[in-house]
């Protein structure tokens, strides 16, 4: 006999117990306060800087923004931001279903297409495809970042006077953990395939080089790729080719 799903506790490797995602949710303050936290600051702080120093973008398509704490300082500062979002909280520019979204049928075209630790919350086998739905909404680059479950060290060395960083050097050496895919109960899953890492590089299965091919399949040269200061958070930044 099946045992029952208990909505009152977490499971495996589920992050909230589901009677806790409901309160989450119904607070209206879903992802509200991310920026302020040391796992989340210094990724949106490298997301912001990576897209104003490539010269040629202007204008931005944000797949699940979050708090939208990136898209309110990136459209403060001059950018036409979009913002696409099935949770309505925040606003986005578009409110959807992006398993159904019709890119093809969409309007217009931006410089750049992101997906920050996003892409995880669809399965492996959709990877590609959702890479390809972006690129259809892209002129020009893909920039996305996704989870990295490695170990490792940093050794992050300034020499500054005053304001001003007169050296700077970065010495870092992180390893895949390899362990096995998240687990959650069939039932969570259902109800909250938003709240599911369905995979994640560096756990069996699924190495960055696995990452790296896929992208280069959808026809993208990989410009940089990077973790940022939380190096759960690996960054790609990718040129669709003969552009």
């Amino acid at each position: 006999m099946a045992a029952k799903y208990d909505r009152s506790i977490k499971m495996f490797d589920e992050a909230y117990a589901p009677e806790t995602l409901d309160r989450i949710v119904n607070s209206k303050k879903i992802n509200s306060g991310k920026f302020l936290t040391q796992a989340h600051a210094g990724s949106y702080m490298l997301q912001m800087q990576t897209i104003h120093r490539i010269p040629d973008v202007r204008s931005v398509f944000e797949l699940g923004p979050g708090e939208h704490f990136c898209a309110n300082n990136m459209r403060n500062i001059g950018y036409d931001y979009t913002t696409f979002d099935f949770e309505k909280t925040h606003n986005p520019t578009i409110v959807g279903d992006w398993n159904t979204f019709d890119v093809k049928s969409h309007p217009r075209k931006y410089d750049i297409c992101c997906a920050f630790q996003v892409l995880e919350h669809f399965s492996w086998s959709s990877f590609k495809l959702n890479l390809m739905k972006l690129s259809l909404l892209s002129k020009k680059y893909i920039f996305i970042s996704l989870p990295y479950s490695c170990y490792g060290s940093r050794v992050h060395v300034v020499s500054q006077k005053r304001q001003n960083v007169l050296k700077e050097s970065v010495h870092e050496d992180f390893y895949p953990t390899n362990l096995p895919q998240r687990k959650y109960r069939k039932e969570y899953i259902e109800e909250f395939p938003w709240a599911v890492h369905y995979w994640e590089i560096g756990r069996e299965g699924i190495s960055l080089d696995t990452v790296f091919d896929v992208c280069t399949q959808c026809s993208f040269d990989i410009l940089s790729a990077f973790h940022s200061p939380n190096p759960y958070h690996y960054f790609i930044l990718m040129q669709i080719r003969d552009m």
